[in-house]
């Protein structure tokens, strides 16, 4: 009897949890409305990127990325904060158009990390 109590119990306790993950990186976080206080986590050629959105602009046009980690792969890091930038574009705005300023398209070289190690990327949604 006290082991099924325990397994009900152990079980009940742990469908929850998904529910507090969404808090903290799922874009439905009713945090920031955009990848949670943590971000949107991507995996890109099998590497996990947490990127961050945030806008830059009045209308929320413009906007930056920051992809964490990016040191382990700038190619698949840029990859991520594009994915990243284009769904906050179509939810926005309802398009995935971008004009880019420090855009994915740079060769890896001229993509330079900040002090945390991230990769910044920078543009404005142009759909609608």
């Amino acid at each position: 009897m006290k082991v099924t109590v325990l397994v009900v119990g152990a079980a009940l306790s742990l469908s929850g949890c998904g529910a507090f993950g969404s808090l903290s990186s799922g874009a439905s976080s009713p945090f920031s409305g955009m990848g949670g206080m943590r971000g949107s986590q991507s995996e890109i050629e099998g590497i996990r990127f947490r990127t961050r959105v945030s806008a830059v602009s009045e209308d929320k046009r413009g906007f930056t990325t920051m992809t964490r980690g990016a040191a382990r792969n700038l190619t698949a890091a840029a990859e991520a904060g594009r994915v990243e930038a284009v769904e906050y574009c179509i939810r926005r705005f309802g398009g995935s158009e971008i004009i880019w300023t420090a855009g994915p398209d740079r060769e890896p070289e001229q993509m330079p990390l900040d002090t945390s190690g991230a990769l910044v990327l920078a543009g404005a949604c142009v759909t609608r």
